[in-house]
């Protein structure tokens, strides 16, 4: 299985993708148009969601899943139903996970990638691939994209 995490693009103090971050998930959506991508999980807030609009429109058969984060719910506990879920998939899947600053270290742990430095708070360019395997720990490899941040 392939798991391609990062957090949503750059973002505006409200719930909304900046310019910058409408750039950027229009270049997620080039990067991601060929990999098979089937399924991508993603938190409730708009933030996330609107990463993900050009890759589904790229991707009509993309398959969304909203795992919503619980209202005071710690990012330890978020990253175990992400990673439940990424974990139900067959092992031939190619999955996005659309996190935040405080759950993406915590599912690439979760799906035993090891553990990553803390992402900023103005950090957006971040993407990170998982190979995961159910008998051994992932491969991890980090990468950056789009206009650093």
């Amino acid at each position: 299985m392939i798991v391609i995490a990062l957090r949503h693009a750059d973002r505006t103090q409200a719930d909304a993708l900046s310019p910058a971050g409408e750039r950027r998930a229009e270049l997620l959506a080039r990067m991601l148009g060929e990999t098979r991508v089937s399924v991508a999980f993603r938190s409730q807030f708009n933030r996330a969601k609107d990463t993900l609009v050009p890759l589904k429109a790229r991707l009509p058969d993309l398959r969304i899943e909203e795992i919503a984060v619980a209202q005071a719910e710690a990012s330890e506990d978020y990253a175990k139903r992400i990673a439940a879920a990424v974990r139900a998939l067959s092992a031939d899947a190619v999955v996005a996970v659309i996190g935040h600053s405080d759950t993406v270290g915590p599912t690439i742990a979760e799906l035993r990638g090891g553990q990553i430095d803390p992402i900023g708070e103005n950090e957006f360019d971040k993407m990170f691939l998982l190979f995961v395997a159910p008998d051994r720990p992932a491969s991890l490899l980090r990468l950056r994209y789009g206009e650093p941040t």
